[in-house]
């Protein structure tokens, strides 16, 4: 299926099939879509892979490039007209996702080309919670006590664990209303 059209002409440059991509379009570029663009402040770094993780879902929903990480964009044929915007799309998030790690971790997954197994990649190597993980976040929840700090800034730093832990810990498939059982125990242990 081929993404959204206004209408297409045709070049005699190289003899190649220029089109013209729908503004609403996922391949759609702007000219401040530039593969230079910095979409975080810090990069990833193998850890706060949540935060990272979540600033990135929003930027590129913004961007209306969510459909090159997960796949509901279908890579058109060679000789589809929407091809080199596909490939000018995937590359470009390519790079705003190489800019956005570490130089460490961007040497792993440097020369992946398809922006999907980049996505799937990092997610892999980072995004899966290991029981030591969960741990650790739990004990600095235990140590953590408001000392001379303001109110604010106390429940900001609990706050940041608990998004840590919430993303870190997965339930399974809910039916029959468990999924209120499971926010409750999440409650109960965020009181503790």
């Amino acid at each position: 299926m081929a993404p959204n059209v206004a209408n297409s002409t045709t070049s005699s440059v190289d003899a190649d099939v220029v089109s013209v991509v729908n503004p609403s379009s996922p391949l759609y570029l702007l000219s401040s879509d530039s593969s230079g663009t910095i979409f975080v402040t810090t990069p990833f770094n193998g850890t706060g892979y949540g935060s990272w993780h979540r600033g990135m879902l929003l930027r590129l929903s913004c961007k209306n490039k969510l459909g090159m990480i997960n796949g509901s964009i279908p890579k058109p044929f060679a000789t589809d007209p929407h091809f080199q915007a596909c490939i000018r799309c995937n590359d470009m998030v390519v790079a705003r996702i190489l800019n956005s790690l570490d130089k460490e971790i961007r040497k792993i997954v440097m020369y992946t080309e398809s922006v999907e197994i980049l996505w799937k990649e990092v997610e892999c190597r980072f995004g899966q919670a290991s029981g030591t993980k969960i741990f650790q976040i739990r004990k600095e929840l235990s140590s953590i006590s408001q000392g001379s700090s303001s109110v604010a800034s106390y429940f900001k730093r609990i706050k940041k664990f608990w998004d840590q832990l919430s993303f870190s810990i997965t339930y399974p498939d809910c039916t029959y209303g468990c999924k209120d059982g499971f926010l409750k125990l999440e409650e109960e242990q965020r009181v503790h």
